[in-house]
């Protein structure tokens, strides 16, 4: 008995000590970071000498050097109120009261910290008011990436997965409750397409992010994006030279090698990042169908195996120039490369209505191809002496090119799987090209009563596409390639859009607020066939899009907003090339060029609480779609499918999400989503398309964990 007395004494004093050595660690996470710069021309102060004092233990003081970029730290610390002192010989001295680390805000930064020349200012105290890492106001959820010094360990690619709402498809696309949305970079469209999009990205650091902005109900400028709008605001960051190289690796054959470097004075800045992505990819796949014809019923099984190679290099340059307090300049450049190597191996079962083997056959397909992408923006900003009022002029020209060279042998087989000495090789070479340009320039004014501003702007955008298919079969007779006129085609298709657009906000008493606007678009496409059997086809429409949101701020803390805004959604290159995919012969896929848009009425309301470790927001929505577009297909002969696409009236959708998040400690952060959407239509479109009623439901949960180690 003793013994075992003993024994537990040892334990509970070892689990005792233990605990409160991981207290004592955990207690020492705190951060402090930040740059020293003179005021007057915004050069970095090096060496500027700063004193931390914790105001809970006044005999404890830490000292520190700023480096030659004026940059500090402090790591290590305990948890409590701060003040932080800087001095420099020749400036006023600058105290920071009330920087408070707690558990679930242990690392700050503070960004720069300017100094006055000594004769013309006395020494400064200001108190620290920090911003929340999340917040929901003005109708968007703005994480504020820069106020953590611990969000340089990720790149941006992770930082949108633990944003709310926000999750990826299989294939890697962002999705905004479970649609694509449209992505900005400081303020600005992005012109590529998601796997581009998704290795910048990739490639971006954490560290050269200020804070990223989540709007389900977008800006008057952005108000017809059916997805809503994520914009990626990045930061001045350190004067001087920095670098970053970061190298990432996935478990489904994936990888990324990405270098960031800027440099930065007060009225210049240059970010470079380099990177380079690949893909081994591999998979297996199968699927079983029964085709119901008026008088019969027959079977076709397919099973299929793929490995997908690829190699993306990117390289990203943005130059901001200040060239004064009121007049900014940006240019931005982004060029891409993709080369890919494809092959996969399928084979197709057809069963009769007794279930017997009639048909088989194996089929191998190869896709080789390389292409370019480069796209130049260039934005223009002025001020006016309300920082409120601008005008913002954004040119922006973009130039793509794809070869994507595809083969195609399939052999005929015996029921058994012995072969019948039949086969056949087809090839297809695709050649697109793709020009577009379009400038943007949006005006904002304050109006006299306070809060309230006006909105307008216009748009012009014109898109150029050359899509050239040659095909062709090998003769076996002397091994000599023979065009097929009948699956080629050679087209030009020519898109452009103009929008202008005028919206209010206005604000009452008790926390209401009132924003609507109106937006005019006009669309003209044309589809020019230089070969093939397809018509010419031209087309124009205007379309009035109007917008309008109630939001009522209850406190800090609580808000909610009902919203209504109609959308366009113009099918793509996708939708209408009439290009056919011999790629599975048993499944042709071609688009539609007589294609319309789709025009949506969407109402939403929104319940926003965010308060100290917790926040959560829920919406519910319903969406009135017309001449909806989507894929239909057609069972033709001999067990074969077409797949097209076709407007199909209307469809109803009805929404709800919920996310939340909870700061458990400060190395524990957990944030959680999901939603839930109901899709009905008429029932013309069960009868004649047997479309049926479909629900989708989908769900997120991330967790950033800091080890006591950092």
């Amino acid at each position: 008995m003793r013994i075992y007395l003993l024994w537990i004494g040892l334990l509970l004093s070892s689990t005792l000590t233990a605990q409160n050595t991981s207290e004592k660690s955990r207690a020492q996470l705190g951060l402090i970071i930040g740059n020293i710069l003179e005021a007057k021309t915004g050069k970095p102060l090096a060496f500027a000498s700063l004193r931390l004092k914790d105001l809970g233990d006044t005999t404890r003081r830490l000292s520190t050097v700023a480096d030659k970029n004026g940059a500090f730290e402090f790591n290590k610390l305990s948890l409590g109120y701060y003040r932080l002192t800087v001095i420099m010989v020749g400036f006023a001295q600058m105290n920071i009261d009330s920087i408070y680390l707690r558990p679930e805000r242990y690392d700050f930064n503070l960004g720069d910290i300017k100094l006055n020349d000594a004769t013309s200012t006395l020494n400064e105290v200001i108190v620290y008011a920090e911003k929340p890492l999340i917040e929901n106001k003005d109708d968007k959820i703005t994480y504020n990436v820069g106020e953590s010094a611990l969000s340089g360990g990720a790149s941006t690619a992770e930082l949108l997965k633990n944003m709310p709402l926000v999750n990826n498809d299989p294939t890697g696309k962002i999705l905004l409750k479970g649609k694509e949305p449209r992505i900005l970079i400081d303020d600005k469209p992005t012109e590529l397409n998601a796997q581009q999009l998704q290795d910048l990205l990739e490639s971006l650091p954490g560290s050269s992010i200020e804070k990223i902005e989540i709007m389900t109900n977008p800006p008057p400028q952005y108000a017809t994006e059916s997805g809503g709008v994520i914009n990626i605001v990045t930061k001045k960051g350190k004067i001087g030279w920095v670098g970053r190289t970061t190298l990432s690796a996935g478990t489904r054959g994936e990888g990324n090698l990405a270098v960031n470097a800027s440099y930065r004075t007060q009225p210049f800045s240059i970010n470079i990042t380099a990177g380079l992505g690949g893909s081994i990819l591999t998979g297996n796949s199968y699927s079983k169908r029964e085709n119901i014809y008026r008088d019969s019923t027959n079977y076709f099984n397919t099973t299929g195996s793929f490995e997908n190679k690829n190699l993306r290099p990117n390289l990203r340059v943005q130059t901001d120039v200040e060239m004064d307090k009121t007049n900014q300049l940006n240019i931005t450049y982004q060029g891409n490369l993709n080369y890919f190597d494809n092959e996969s191996v399928n084979t197709f079962v057809n069963i009769n209505r007794n279930k017997e083997v009639y048909r088989n056959s194996t089929r191998t397909n190869g896709s080789k191809g390389e292409g370019y992408g480069h796209n130049a923006s260039l934005s223009y900003t002025h001020k006016a002496k309300n920082p409120a009022e601008f005008i913002r002029i954004i040119l922006n020209v973009n130039a793509n090119k794809n070869n994507n060279d595809r083969a195609f042998f399939q052999e005929f087989l015996n029921p058994d799987f012995s072969a019948t000495g039949v086969d056949s090789t087809q090839s297809q070479f695709f050649d697109n090209l793709n020009r577009s340009a379009s400038i943007r320039a949006d005006y904002n004014k304050p109006l006299k009563k306070k809060g309230s501003s006006f909105s307008s702007g216009v748009v012009y955008n014109r898109s150029f596409f050359h899509n050239t298919l040659n095909t062709s079969f090998l003769r076996k007779s002397d091994g000599v390639f023979i065009p097929n006129d009948i699956l080629s085609n050679d087209f030009e298709f020519l898109q452009t859009i103009f929008t202008a657009r005028a919206g209010f906000g206005l604000p009452f008493e008790k926390g209401w607020r009132l924003n609507f606007g109106l937006q005019a678009e006009h669309t003209d496409m044309g589809f020019t066939f230089l070969k093939g059997n397809g018509a010419n086809v031209n087309n124009g429409y205007w379309n009035v899009l109007p917008n309008i949101s109630l939001r009522k701020e209850f406190n800090k803390s609580l808000n909610s907003t009902i919203i209504y805004r109609a959308t366009i959604r113009r099918p793509g290159i996708g939708e209408l090339n009439p290009n056919v995919d011999y790629s599975d012969p048993y499944n042709l896929r071609f688009g539609n060029p007589y294609l319309r848009p789709t025009l949506s009425d969407n109402f939403d309301w929104n319940l926003s609480w965010i308060k100290g470790k917790y926040y959560i927001n829920t919406s519910i929505g319903y969406n009135r779609l017309k001449d909806v577009f989507n894929s239909i297909r057609n069972l033709v002969g001999d067990g074969k499918t077409e797949l097209s696409w076709l407007n199909i009236a209307d469809r109803r959708e009805y929404e709800a999400s919920i996310w939340g998040g909870y700061t458990f400690s400060k190395q524990l952060r957990v944030n959680t989503s999901m939603g839930y959407t109901l899709n009905t239509y008429s029932e013309t479109e069960k009868k004649l398309y047997r479309y049926r009623d479909g629900n989708s439901f989908y769900s997120s949960l991330n967790y950033t964990f800091t080890p006591s180690n950092v």
